[in-house]
């Protein structure tokens, strides 16, 4: 039902400044959306225009939506406009505005400026093309009240004819912090320099705030999916719904440089228009249940996805190089699978994917790239197949082959679940590279891009349907890649109270060249608890929930400092971090940022865990308790002794033997491999195998190794059979218990820096984190390889010149520290 159209002209009351017009459509009531139908009492909101203005656009439109759901009702609405100089001027006088119960008013408007108008924009002294113009409403109840608003600011982008082009931005290498560190107009941005701005919707106040915390980086996650239709993409619609998404955090922080992120989805309709191109399924299904309802995603060998993403993507970013805020865009990040992480779909419904046809011929060919011939293949997989045509996708029950608590699968008879895992792993990483290039292409090699990928540890917990399925154990591959800038995960949610943990060859990935991009998406305690129970804050009591969430924020903001990577927090726009400590952290860690950004970040650990992708292959999907020990183990043990580990790819073995280590861990190194073998003849320290080293030959066999890569080892089960010389040692287990730890790393001669276990260290060459998830009170004594100036990071405190600091911890609860080395 529409009311009758009113129409509003406000002359501003300056003289010095020109007419500006706001015209009012006449109002609708529609079904309301996902804001009002979860809003309580009255929802009152305006929308961000899709609309740029300029010298030749003086008019852009824009929404007001109003909602009530305790019934019928009248309120008034006054507007005024705000220019980027912080000026304003009244639109006029209030107009009412009528709500009827579970119905929501959308009222359209269009804000038209005049010549003075926009000669005062193009004046603007912003160092950017885009600036923001903002129409304020005040919404006033019937009894004379002032109404809270959802969002009472519509953003509209302004285009100052500039020309901008895209930020300097790459990711340095060879800098004075010693790793790849995020590089935008000359300026370095280590640790966590982000935010997550856009998810559904800004986050408007976290983006103010953020913005006047002198922290100016967001990113806007959108899924194109939702401007598809009857199986068109709509490259117009994409447009306007950036405008919007770009203008609204630029209204917020006028400073603000922006990184996108896309998810590579079609719509739920497409495989209707694109019939024999999803996924299959090996129960022959191509739907799984996801965000409300069936879908049946793109199969990964789709050519016509492939090809009309691909084309997507080559327009919006050569639209965003060369648009009106090309100069706030340094970064395109794409995304496909569960939630754009490059996570194969249905392990949520304990489905196999990869059974269509597409798949099939993708899978072939590769094996035809690999062997040659079908000789070579069947002497690889003891097998006697007629040619490559008579390959087939490894069924449920070959992949599910073995028996409860088998950690190996036979290598003799299971080559094909073997080949096809590294097969899915490989062609995810083609793909990646697909859309890299594309973007480089079309930004003229302007733009970073960068994904998620390589979730070596995180995966494994995720037997029988998440590990070997995810596709996500080609980073080496990967890492050689030109074309991906950007490497991205969340930090591990195992046990997130205990510590700050990824599991990843972040070393591997540094060594590279490229950037890693931590995901910190912790809850505070401002999250809803119902939806976020099994997070780290879930259980926290009221009373002491502000003070552990900082703890918290602190540790993380401290492990990711002394990783030496970058980061963002990320709380899906659901107003996590609105709070008066938090916006006073932010400030605080904004200011350590740009004083690292002048330090050393390299790391200082004397241990590297040695992850090898090959012996992934040969595990058993029955290996979950194998798994989960080894997760745990690899997140905790080590680092709980106050040690500080770093992650190395065993195709980065090399320079794992160059830096020095004392220490080596091979945690799954079944695979036998002259290469390994080669390298550690060549190292003199120690080395420490886990269960299954050397326990699948060349010949893909199961075998019992007599050497261990050409050295005596000495079994460590028993600790009192370390004696002084041995170097390498191997445990039957994935877990060794902490006396093993202990001796090993003692007759490595590493250096533990604290007095007491389950003490985390995390450190690098300037800075050194404390971390004791749960304290019994007492005095910490730590101590440092050699004597140092330290200074407590977050205070100013200076701490003496060591080697000895000694800390007191309280009685109950956690403790953080972090500390920064001065200069000699």
């Amino acid at each position: 039902m529409k009311t009758t159209a009113s129409f509003l002209t406000a002359v501003l009351a300056a003289s010095s400044l020109a007419a500006a017009t706001l015209e009012m459509k006449p109002d609708t009531y529609l079904n309301m959306n996902y804001a009002h139908r979860h809003g309580r009492h009255k929802v009152l909101e305006l929308g961000d225009s899709s609309a740029i203005l300029s010298a030749s656009r003086h008019a852009a439109g824009f929404a007001l939506l109003a909602s009530d759901r305790d019934g019928d009702g009248e309120l008034t609405v006054k507007f005024r406009l705000l220019f980027p100089d912080g000026s304003a001027q009244p639109l006029g006088d209030a107009v009412p505005v009528k709500l009827r119960k579970d119905r929501m008013l959308a009222r359209n408007l269009v804000l038209t400026l005049d010549d003075a108008d926009i000669a005062r924009l193009m004046k603007s002294e912003s160092k950017f093309n885009l600036v923001p113009v903002r129409v304020q409403a005040e919404f006033t109840g019937s009894d004379g009240k002032p109404l809270p608003a959802l969002n009472d600011v519509a953003a509209i982008g302004f285009d100052r004819g500039l020309k901008p082009q895209p930020p300097e931005a790459a990711v340095a290498e060879n800098g004075v912090t010693g790793v790849p560190t995020l590089a935008l107009n000359g300026n370095l941005y280590p640790g966590i320099f982000g935010y997550v701005g856009w998810n559904w919707g800004t986050a408007r106040r976290t983006v103010r705030e953020l913005g006047e915390a002198s922290r100016h980086l967001y990113e806007i996650v959108f899924q194109p999916w939702s401007l598809w239709k009857e199986g068109k993409f709509d490259d117009a619609a994409f447009e306007r719904t950036l405008n919007s998404q770009v203008a609204s955090i630029v209204a917020q922080d006028p400073e603000a440089l922006i990184f996108v992120r896309w998810w590579l989805y079609m719509p739920r309709d497409w495989a209707k228009h694109n019939p024999g191109e999803s996924i299959v399924y090996d129960d022959g299904s191509t739907e799984i249940p996801l965000l409300g309802g069936p879908w049946a995603h793109a199969s990964y060998a789709s050519k016509a996805w492939l090809s009309a993403y691909t084309k997507i993507v080559d327009t919006a970013v050569r639209k965003l190089s060369a648009g009106s805020y090309a100069d706030r865009i340094f970064m395109v990040r794409v995304g496909y699978g569960n939630c754009g992480e490059w996570n194969n779909f249905g392990y949520h419904q304990e489905k196999f994917p990869g059974f269509s046809p597409q798949m099939l011929d993708a899978y072939r060919t590769w094996l035809k790239q690999r062997y040659g011939s079908i000789d070579r293949l069947n002497a690889a997989w003891h097998t006697a197949l007629s040619g490559f045509g008579a390959v087939a996708i490894p069924t449920r029950e070959e992949r599910l082959a073995g028996k409860a608590g088998d950690i190996l699968r036979n290598p003799a008879d299971t080559g094909n679940v073997r080949d096809f895992y590294r097969f899915f792993s490989e062609f995810t990483v083609s793909l990646i590279e697909h859309f890299g290039r594309a973007v480089k292409a079309a930004s003229g090699n302007r733009l970073l891009y960068g994904v998620f990928y390589g979730y070596y540890t995180h995966h494994l917990s995720g037997f029988p349907y998440h590990m070997l399925d995810s596709g996500h154990y080609a980073l080496g591959r990967l890492l050689d890649s030109p074309y991906v800038d950007t490497l991205c995960s969340p930090y591990s949610y195992n046990d997130r109270n205990r510590g700050s943990t990824l599991g990843m060859p972040l070393e591997s990935i540094k060594a590279h060249g490229k950037l890693f991009l931590a995901e910190m998406d912790l809850p505070t305690h401002l999250a809803d608890p119902k939806r976020y129970q099994a997070d780290a804050n879930s259980g926290l009591r009221f009373a002491q929930a502000e003070e552990q969430t900082l703890t918290l924020y602190r540790r993380d903001f401290g492990r990711v400092l002394t990783w030496g990577v970058g980061g963002y927090w990320y709380d899906f726009a659901h107003n996590w971090y609105h709070f008066d400590r938090f916006r006073e952290f932010a400030a605080a860690t904004e200011k350590i940022n740009r004083e690292a950004a002048g330090r050393d970040l390299r790391s200082v650990a004397e241990v590297a865990v040695i992850l090898d992708e090959e012996s992934v292959f040969d595990l058993s999907l029955h290996a979950g308790k194998w798994g989960a020990e080894l997760r745990d183990a690899l997140s905790f043990d080590i680092e709980r002794l106050g040690v500080p580990v770093d992650f190395r790819l065993s195709s980065d073995l090399g320079r794992a033997v160059k830096r020095g280590y004392r220490l080596l861990v091979f945690p799954a190194q079944f695979r036998q491999n002259p290469a390994i073998r080669e390298a550690l003849a060549a190292f003199p320290g120690h080395v420490l195998f886990l269960y299954g080293a050397g326990m699948v030959s060349a010949e893909n066999r199961l075998t019992v190794p007599n050497d261990f890569y050409g050295v005596p080892v000495t079994t460590a089960d028993a600790v009192n059979r370390l004696t002084a010389g041995e170097r390498r040692f191997y445990w039957s287990g994935p877990r060794p218990p902490a006396e093993v730890w202990k001796a090993v790393l003692k007759q490595a001669k590493v250096h533990r820096y604290a007095s007491r276990d389950e003490t985390y260290i995390y450190a690098n060459a300037s800075y050194l984190g404390i971390w004791v998830p749960a304290s019994d009170g007492g005095t910490l004594t730590v101590t440092l390889p050699e004597a140092a100036r330290m200074t407590d990071a977050e205070t100013g405190e200076p701490l003496g010149g060591g080697p000895e600091f000694r800390f007191t911890l309280p009685e109950k609860g956690m403790y953080f520290r972090l500390l920064r080395r001065e200069a000699r």
